[in-house]
């Protein structure tokens, strides 16, 4: 039996926070998991060098009072650790800390700033991850181009060292092999909790490039699928949409009548969360409710999603071409060069652009 805590959270207010986090904490019964000199990981979602006001990154007020909890409960060693997009490079990380503002955090945690990582099946997954005792996953609520929805098994994703993210796309470029990749790699990690943070989430275009949509809640649980399941239905997503969940549901890592909801309410989206461009087209929204969805799945074989570059907005930093795994982007006169053949439609370089130069559109398929 798994158990699914619901807490009301109108604003990042610190006291309500940590009021948020404690009651988290009780109905799932953490202190289970506390021993004398444990070491613990928080593993926020830290995709790019985002300002928080984006709702593309974790909040740190979310880090914060999760941390403080800990602390209180007699854990010292508590470390926050993610490997964004882009480079594994101490100077990243000091960079997306900062934007992030979670340099603040120095006084309740340890950032990490090494670059390690080691083989666990066949993944290599960051040293922090493989020396933590009790693993805290504290995602984003987050529509994504590729994945559809972004929330508890995604952010495993920044378990994966650096330019070994676009590696694994161009490994397993179709949907389903990339869902099943996810899911994998989620079994390898096995976080005990998983916290996220749906006070302000982001629709349409994510996961960087989408905005901001307040929903109020913080969630947790120990079982990351079920929460996801739960959270794509707050968005009015159809979690069969979602092809990891279907993937987990097949493997039986969740059940949805064996679980417990706790705590307050929940609040549901409404209108539901816009899709991103990458999974739908605007002319089926035009349509009657009930030929949406056969429109959508035609337009979805028939024409390919591809990224599209606003030279106007490029500054030609190159994080597009150093993410793009089968590398067929290059910078020629300070500006960004894509072509079509051999794009796996993975969207790294949308996810990556600081300038948010990067959208997406269809092209009919050969």
């Amino acid at each position: 039996m798994s158990v699914q805590s619901v807490v009301r959270c109108d604003s990042y207010d610190p006291d309500l926070m940590r009021e948020a986090v404690r009651r988290h904490f009780a109905a799932l019964n953490i202190g289970r998991y506390i021993k004398p000199g444990i070491n613990v990981l928080i593993k926020p979602n830290l995709v790019a060098a985002r300002k928080p006001q984006t709702a593309a990154t974790t909040r740190l007020e979310v880090v914060r009072a999760i941390a403080e909890c800990l602390r209180s409960m007699g854990v010292e060693h508590i470390v926050l650790a993610d490997s964004p997009g882009g480079l594994y490079t101490a100077q990243a990380l000091d960079t997306v800390y900062a934007v992030t503002g979670m340099r603040a955090l120095q006084d309740v945690l340890e950032l990490n700033r090494g670059t390690g990582y080691r083989q666990r099946g066949h993944f290599n997954i960051i040293d922090p991850v493989c020396e933590a005792d009790l693993i805290v996953n504290v995602a984003k609520l987050k529509t994504h181009s590729m994945t559809r929805l972004s929330a508890g098994v995604k952010n495993l994703f920044g378990c994966v060292p650096g330019l070994q993210k676009p590696e694994l796309h161009y490994t397993y470029p179709e949907a389903g092999a990339f869902a099943q990749m996810l899911v994998d790699l989620s079994q390898i990690v096995k976080p005990q909790i998983t916290v996220l943070d749906a006070v302000e989430c982001m629709e349409g275009d994510g996961p960087t490039g989408g905005t901001m949509r307040r929903l109020g809640l913080l969630l947790a649980s120990d079982n990351m699928y079920a929460q996801d399941d739960f959270a794509a239905r707050l968005i009015g997503m159809d979690p069969g949409d979602v092809i990891m969940l279907r993937k987990a549901r097949a493997q039986r890592l969740y059940d949805l009548e064996d679980v417990t909801y706790v705590g307050d309410e929940p609040v549901y989206a409404d209108p539901p969360f816009r899709l991103p461009h990458a999974v739908t087209v605007d002319v089926a929204g035009f349509l009657p409710g009930w030929l949406q969805k056969p429109a959508r799945f035609a337009m979805d074989r028939l024409l390919k999603p591809l990224p599209r570059l606003d030279r106007d907005k490029c500054v030609g930093c190159g994080k597009c071409a150093e993410s793009c795994p089968p590398g067929i982007i290059t910078i020629r006169e300070h500006k960004a060069i894509f072509v079509a053949k051999g794009c796996i439609s993975c969207f790294c370089c949308q996810e990556m652009c600081p300038a948010h130069a990067i959208s997406v559109r269809r092209r009919l398929r050969r």
